[in-house]
């Protein structure tokens, strides 16, 4: 009987059972194609990085840039991951088991094939489910000098407001001479579909001359809104476990981080929830859902006054929004920061927000 079993194999999957098999637990990870290389970029900020094997990342721009109604550059490192590299650094000790789970429990794990495995541990790391509010993006992947006239070779654009579609374009080097060019919708209730984004690509690339008309394309969709998971005796981790920033869509950087303290919780024999969830954390989970209800409820103008404001904060107070998953203080300092600048429109969404989220808690 192995003492982990992880069922899903993305990142967050592979961390945890990295770290686990580092302790010298015996651990297991299933999935469908447990060692496909992950088809999603990924990036993380520089701060991150610390948590991850060396020579796993693919790019780091020198200069970030983000346009609203004017010019931001980002004074924080900022790092794509070579899938590849970052996979065989993870699965040396790891027993790897192919096929779909269809049902987990505190005993193990059952597969479509009906297979059953037993573990003293087991994990759901297979990603995020429900949520009405989804983040949508479409990009394609050119040679940098195809993507030149807008994003220079060794800079990045992390967030380009400036469009008819209330989306933005994430440009971002890949290495080896390759560009993402992705239209986003950050947070859309419904989704905004595939088609409108490749329409709103087309239409912010064809004045610099550049065509989307290539095989190389990446979609993404995934929830933003999917409620902190009860407490169970299978331990969630990753975007199960409710890791997706809801204002953001980050989320690989917080399972890294965390991976090294949930293995050494189940080595000790430890109970590893209150590392997933310390109330710290779900007080700032609680924080970071009243900034997406606030985003879904701005017109485009007010929305590129949000991140005019937002990038027009300190560089600590950036990371501490973006990436405090366990530091209320400052998520709190970040958005009085902006809520004080604000309009009087704005401070009322941000207002209703709290109100929205406080009910749907005390109903939950």
């Amino acid at each position: 009987m192995p003492d982990v079993m992880i069922a899903g194999a993305g990142p967050s999957g592979w961390a945890l059972a990295a770290h686990c098999a580092r302790l010298g637990l015996d651990t297991a990870i299933v999935a469908p194609n447990p060692l496909r290389t992950w088809p999603a970029t990924y990036g993380l900020w520089g701060d991150e990085l610390a948590m991850l094997p060396p020579d796993v990342t693919a790019a780091e721009p020198k200069v970030i840039r983000a346009y609203t109604n004017k010019a931001h550059v980002i004074a924080r490192r900022y790092a794509i991951l070579n899938n590849d590299r970052l996979m065989a650094a993870l699965t040396k000790n790891v027993t790897v088991i192919t096929g779909r789970v269809v049902k987990t429990d505190h005993k193990g794990l059952e597969l479509a094939d009906g297979r059953t495995f037993t573990a003293k541990t087991v994990v759901n790391a297979m990603g995020s489910r429900g949520g009405t509010a989804e983040q949508t993006a479409y990009g394609v992947i050119v040679p940098e000098e195809v993507a030149a006239p807008i994003v220079a070779p060794g800079e990045a654009i992390f967030m380009d407001w400036r469009g008819a579609h209330n989306t933005f374009l994430y440009a971002m080097p890949l290495g080896h001479g390759k560009v993402l060019l992705e239209e986003t919708a950050l947070a859309r209730r419904p989704a905004m579909d595939f088609r409108t984004l490749r329409e709103a690509l087309r239409e912010r690339l064809e004045p610099y001359g550049i065509k989307i008309d290539t095989p190389d394309v990446e979609r993404v969709r995934f929830p933003l809104d999917v409620p902190k998971p009860k407490r169970e005796p299978v331990l969630p981790f990753g975007a199960a476990a409710g890791f997706v920033h809801p204002a953001a869509g980050y989320s690989v950087g917080e399972a890294f981080r965390l991976a090294p303290r949930i293995a050494a919780a189940i080595a000790a024999g430890e109970d590893p929830w209150p590392a997933v969830w310390p109330w710290r954390a779900r007080f700032v989970h609680f924080l970071r859902h009243c900034g997406l209800e606030t985003l879904l409820s701005l017109s485009a103008a007010e929305t590129r006054r949000f991140f005019e404001l937002f990038f027009d904060l300190p560089p600590d107070a950036q990371r501490g929004y973006l990436s405090g998953r366990d530091d209320p203080g400052a998520t709190v300092a970040a958005m009085l920061r902006i809520f004080r600048r604000a309009s009087g429109r704005v401070r009322l969404v941000c207002a209703k927000s709290v109100i929205v989220r406080a009910r749907h808690m005390n109903n939950g």
